[in-house]
């Protein structure tokens, strides 16, 4: 009779294998990195890891989904602790001039990119890429900017569709490129001046 599992084992396992994966993704890149490669770096059984995951895309965006889980999660926190549209559009910049340059963020911003491009050759895997940009990180900023419309804090004639877009489009060209350059590149002035633009556009009475 097989032994009874604990869900707090197998979720420590998973985590275990996620934490893995995304150390041999980083190394290796998504595309060159196999299940041996999780596999060396895990010191699990190949048959242990395809126990919890179906593929290397399925483990990719498991570990995808976690990190949005969490990130999220911590911004509507502090968004909580915010009276309005302004305060919470500060506190997601200042959430991102938070960021230190480490191995680890440096190799998630790498992976992430790359999977985007590879999801790119592959229907479903676009489908579900697409719809985690569109039904979370693009929705968060829109309600943001949607509400400080509604309060009369915005311009009624911001779009906060177009907006999110070009904000979103931005952090990850500057996080890509501030992962690569490392500190020599002008990160925190770049997001700084991210913003500015954004309230200089927002703002009522910037364009009356």
């Amino acid at each position: 009779m097989a032994p009874i599992v604990s869900e707090e084992y197998k979720e420590k396992k998973k985590r275990h294998i996620l934490d893995s994966s995304l150390k041999a993704f980083g190394e290796k890149g998504f595309q060159l990195a196999t299940i041996d490669d999780i596999v060396a770096e895990s010191g699990l059984s190949k048959g242990a890891i395809y126990n919890y995951f179906k593929s290397k895309e399925d483990i990719y965006l498991q570990l995808m989904q976690r990190k949005t889980e969490e990130n999220i999660a911590g911004l509507k926190e502090r968004f909580r602790k915010k009276e309005t549209a302004e305060e919470k559009l500060r506190q997601f910049f200042e959430n991102y001039l938070e960021i230190k340059l480490s191995p680890d963020w440096q190799r998630m911003i790498g992976v992430h990119l790359e999977f985007w491009i590879h999801s790119g050759r592959d229907e479903e895997l676009k489908r579900v890429m697409t719809a985690r940009y569109e039904e979370v990180y693009r929705t968060l900023l829109m309600e943001i900017l949607q509400e400080g419309i509604d309060q009369l804090e915005f311009r009624p004639d911001a779009d906060p569709a177009i907006i999110s877009s070009l904000v979103w489009g931005t952090i990850d060209g500057t996080c890509l490129h501030y992962s690569v350059i490392g500190n020599d590149y002008p990160f925190r002035e770049q997001m700084k001046t991210l913003e500015e633009m954004v309230f200089m556009y927002v703002r009522k009475g910037e364009r009356e």
